[in-house]
């Protein structure tokens, strides 16, 4: 029988010592979405700064899309920050924040197709894309702004104060639940004024955490010390006491009755209209060592399906808590460039048959590259760091004058080059 997560402190303190997710060597997945299109689960995060999909097919969560936004004017590769899926008719869409930019993929045959991009020109640095009712959202520090399929944008809302952008949640068109400063506050879009102002009590970090809406206005969400459900008006419903440890989200499928939330050391479902005890599940070693339950998403794929971002991987659950799959991040270099493209020569000039020392950077790790210097074209590879350094000889079938030596990556499409004078 499953020992429940509320009823061992002792334990709880020791597993809090083994896995902090602060003491994790691995990339860690703290946050991400999940959707069921035409029966199966995707998963997505941006974590590791790329958009990762993932695809959950006989009970093995597989790794089909891995990219980085490319700025052409510099040349190089930017990060993504937060990604949220999107069904429009018969189609499945991705959209995704980098900085000022919003884009919008399709997923097609599990390959990701950019469909437009739409970059501000006001400064305004996004921190999450999500979907509010019908339409997709951006937050930033300075609210909410609310965008049309074509990228446009048709509303906005303004925040106080927006210092945990992940708090700010809506399940529905009309009302935006923010959490911060340890309140809940619920501000109606319709005529823009505040609903309630809920207190909250949380002793560890102030964001990562997430509260749901039901259909009928019902509010539920988890402190360190209680999961709670309120009125729209703010009044205590009903409350559960876990384990006073750092609470991050609560998840709703929408296709059941119950209620689940995350806690550092693992997942507790609750009955929704009363919030009492169902079923829990530890989760600190059960996709693979140093497990810590934060962000959380359920979906109805093929059944019930509970998506775990549990620091050094990704969770998938069933309605029973019981493990489904999982997959683990790596402690493998990032295959994009971790700076900007340049190249260095120590001679700018030479005749034919002299040696010179050409190194450069910026490009992927261990990536394969090819130097083109006239007619010659010579093979190296990238370190670890997207670094080479080789030698090369003046090709005697170069005229005089000036000629690029150009490298070009074969993976990353990145290409720069540099000059060169050759003496006759």
């Amino acid at each position: 029988m499953k020992k429940l997560i509320f009823l061992s402190v002792i334990s709880l303190l020791a597993v809090l010592i083994l896995v902090h997710p602060g003491q994790s060597q691995t990339k860690s997945y703290y946050s991400g979405d999940a959707i069921s299109f035409n029966n199966q689960l995707y998963v997505s995060s941006t974590n590791t700064n790329s958009l990762e999909i993932f695809k959950l097919e006989n009970k093995t969560l597989h790794s089909i899309a891995k990219i980085k936004p490319y700025n052409a004017r510099f040349n190089n590769y930017g990060n993504f920050y937060d990604a949220k899926f999107v069904i429009e008719g018969s189609h499945l869409f991705v959209y995704t924040i980098s900085d000022f930019s919003l884009y919008k993929y399709e997923l097609v045959s599990d390959k990701l197709n950019l469909v437009t991009s739409q970059k501000n020109t006001y400064w305004e640095w996004y921190n999450r894309v999500d979907k509010f009712g019908s339409n997709v959202v951006t937050i930033s520090s300075k609210g909410v702004k609310i965008w049309n399929s074509d990228l446009q944008v048709i509303d906005a809302f303004t925040l106080d104060d927006v210092s945990a952008p992940y708090n700010v949640r809506a399940a529905n068109s009309r009302f935006i639940l923010n959490i911060q400063d340890n309140y809940l506050t619920v501000l109606d879009r319709e005529n823009r004024l505040q609903v309630s102002k809920i207190a909250l009590n949380y002793r560890f970090n102030p964001g990562n955490h997430q509260s749901y809406q039901n259909a009928i206005g019902q509010v539920y969400v988890v402190d360190d010390y209680y999961a709670k459900k309120f009125s729209l008006d703010g009044r205590l419903l009903a409350s559960f006491k876990h384990l006073d440890y750092e609470a991050y989200d609560v998840a709703v499928s929408g296709h059941s009755d119950f209620i689940y939330f995350s806690n550092g050391v693992g997942i507790v479902k609750l009955n929704q209209s009363d919030l009492s005890l169902v079923d829990s599940q530890w989760t600190n070693t059960l996709g693979g060592a140093r497990g810590w339950a934060m962000g959380l998403v359920a979906v109805y794929a093929s059944g019930e399906k509970l998506v775990v971002f549990n620091n050094s991987n990704i969770l998938v659950l069933d309605d029973q808590l019981r493990k489904v799959a999982s997959i683990s991040g790596t402690e493998e270099a990032d295959p994009f460039s971790a700076e900007n493209l340049f190249l260095n020569i120590n001679h700018n000039f030479g005749s034919a048959g002299a040696t010179i020392n050409l190194n450069g950077g910026g490009y992927f790790p261990k990536e394969n590259l090819t130097i083109s210097f006239g007619g010659t074209k010579t093979a190296v590879q990238a370190d670890n760091r997207g670094r080479f350094a080789t030698t090369l000889t003046v090709p005697s079938s170069l005229p005089g004058g000036g000629v690029d030596i150009k490298v070009d990556g074969q993976e990353s499409l990145l290409t720069y080059s540099i000059a060169f004078k050759v003496i006759k």
